[in-house]
């Protein structure tokens, strides 16, 4: 039997699925037009150099020849060419750009979503924004201005040739030897800079878990007033994180300081040995003013292919950080469409046969070697003390994690042959907080009209979520989830989250404390609900109200994972009656 934990691990292993995809993306660049573009302008930007060089050694000792109008005109049209083109190629670079970050954003967005859970859940909410704002960082190296870079580049013999034809070999030494040093001086300090971009991402991401966790507990903060402890705790974080940011920020100003500087080199160095050459008669004026403007024309690319070597430290971190988004098992294939197991009868039998389970890399079995049976209409309640695996045996069970080895089977096929939606319809899971979605009230009911608003009403009728919904001012088109203050309280919210899960009517209902976050009149309603289940669904409860409890058949203890008889649902503990409601 082939697991699927087995098969996510070996998609996990695979190092190039993401370097793959990369690439893959990298081809909405259309590189031919960079090209030819930049070697254009290559060609274009000597038009200067050469019309100084014909004005100082030819039109100036010759002023009748009417040649200086005819230069004027021609290098005219050449810097009007030339300054449309960099337009254009800017165009060009900045639509890849957008485009490249569009399509990788939707992609790594769409593969996160498809994860497996189990490796998804270790890491905290400020990890996936860090490595999803990453992708920023790596498109200059996908949307050609890294292409452009390489292409000036190039044409630097171009240059340094036409030094060598107008100032001879000693004058084309000079520019040759300071880039030399140049570079040699940008390579140490970028070693420097990509410890400091490094330091600063784990700054960072310490800062941004802590801050979306401090956020989403923020009543509890305010409850157990310990504002002022977690804001000296912000600060310490935020102060390494800026002495950081600093560091890297003074890395990057001396690499442009640097820069500036070693132009002032080589200008300085190509005017003392260009004028010993002039009054040596080997050189001409024009030749060396010709050199110059050549000479500042090749430290153009060099320093933006040292300042690009410099962003490649902080884009191998940010790819490092894409990446990881791609390594990400994807959940277990679902090789079956919603049509094709419309057909499968809805009983509620659910079988775990030798199953192990475990987060993420973690050697350690949560669960292991599991088995369990439950026949329809069976009520099985779920004992075990903090860290047992209680709530991972539920998302086994919900389909939200695959085990790592093992087989789970509902309603006589395996659980990874249903199609997430077709599960949907077997199963309802309902965890301990409800999860509010940003929309209105009617799309977190139907799922965002995923779920006819018929079959919704239905079950809302028996929870009192209608009335209660209809007494607020914008009734069902009321918005949540854009903030923690709304009009809704949590126990509404975990009604509203109970009425999504059963809209299907599954016939296999997991109730992962459930009950905790209801109020009274919630309470009732719910139990009520949970009552006329009985014998007509699967019912798999954790659970510490024993009004509940008693509504099991069986125990499932998960220290010894024996199945035996509820004792409370012996000794007739049920302190509520309930009327028979059509479900």
């Amino acid at each position: 039997m082939q697991q699927a934990r087995v098969n996510t691990q070996e998609s996990c292993d695979d190092d190039m699925l993401s370097q793959a995809f990369l690439k893959d993306v990298g081809t909405i660049m259309k590189p031919l037009n960079i090209v030819m573009a930049t070697l254009t302008i290559s060609v274009l930007s000597l038009a200067l150099p050469v019309m100084t060089l014909q004005i100082y050694d030819r039109v100036l000792p010759n002023p009748g020849t009417g040649t200086l109008p005819a230069l004027i005109i021609g290098v005219c049209v050449a810097i009007m060419l030339e300054a449309m083109l960099r337009v254009g190629r800017s165009y060009i670079v900045g639509w890849n750009a957008a485009n490249f970050e569009h399509r990788l954003s939707c992609r790594a967005m769409d593969h996160m979503l498809s994860s497996d859970y189990s490796y998804l859940r270790p890491y905290g909410v400020g990890d996936y924004l860090h490595r999803m704002s990453a992708i920023a960082k790596i498109k200059e190296f996908h949307d050609g201005y890294a292409l452009m870079v390489f292409v000036e580049m190039a044409t630097l013999p171009l240059f340094l040739g036409l030094i060598f034809y107008i100032g001879g070999i000693q004058m084309a030494l000079v520019p040759v030897l300071v880039l030399c040093l140049f570079a040699v001086v940008q390579l140490h300090i970028g070693e420097g800079y990509k410890k400091a971009l490094d330091q600063r991402d784990t700054a960072d991401d310490k800062r941004f878990n802590f801050l979306i966790e401090g956020l989403e507990g923020i009543h509890a903060l305010k409850a157990m007033a310990i504002e002022d402890k977690m804001q000296r705790r912000y600060e310490d974080l935020l102060r390494e994180s800026v002495e950081s940011t600093y560091n890297v920020t003074q890395m990057a100003s001396r690499t442009f300081n640097l820069s500036a500087v070693f132009y002032n080199i080589l200008v300085a160095l190509i005017i003392v040995a260009g004028a010993l050459f002039v009054l040596g008669g080997s050189m001409t004026t024009g030749a060396l003013i010709a050199t110059i403007l050549l000479a500042g024309r090749m430290m153009q690319p060099v320093q933006r292919a040292l300042g690009l070597w410099a962003r490649y430290q902080d884009y191998q971190l940010a790819k490092q950080k894409v990446e990881e988004i791609f390594k990400t098992p994807a959940a277990a294939n679902q090789g079956q469409t919603v049509e094709e197991m419309s057909g499968v009868m809805k009983e509620g039998r659910l079988e775990l046969h030798d199953v192990s389970f475990s987060y993420g890399h973690d050697d350690h079995d949560l669960i292991e070697n599991l088995s369990l049976q439950l026949e329809p209409g069976e009520a099985l309640l779920i004992k075990g003390g903090h860290g047992s695996g209680k709530t991972a045996l539920m998302e086994l069970m919900a389909g939200i994690c695959p085990p790592r080895k093992g087989e789970i089977i509902i309603d006589g096929h395996p659980l990874n042959a249903y199609e997430r939606t077709a599960l949907y319809r077997h199963v309802g899971y309902i965890p301990t907080v409800p999860v509010m979605f940003n929309g209105t009230i009617r799309d977190n009911l139907t799922c965002f009209g995923q779920i006819d608003h018929a079959k919704v009403l239905e079950i809302a009728r028996l929870m009192d979520v209608d009335v209660d919904v209809m007494a607020l001012p914008a009734g069902y088109d009321t918005r949540v989830g854009t903030h923690d203050v709304d009009p809704l309280s949590l126990s509404l919210k975990q009604r509203i989250a109970i009425v999504r899960a059963l809209a299907f009517k599954p016939r296999l209902v997991l109730l992962d404390g459930a009950d905790r976050v209801l109020d009274k009149q919630g309470y009732d309603k719910f139990y009520k609900l949970l009552a006329q289940l009985k014998r007509r669904a699967t019912l798999v409860m954790i659970c510490e109200d024993q009004n509940i409890m008693a509504l099991a058949d069986h125990v499932f203890d998960m220290a010894t994972h024996e199945k035996g008889p509820n004792v409370t649902s012996v000794n007739e503990y049920v302190t509520y009656r309930y009327r028979e409601l059509p479900l």
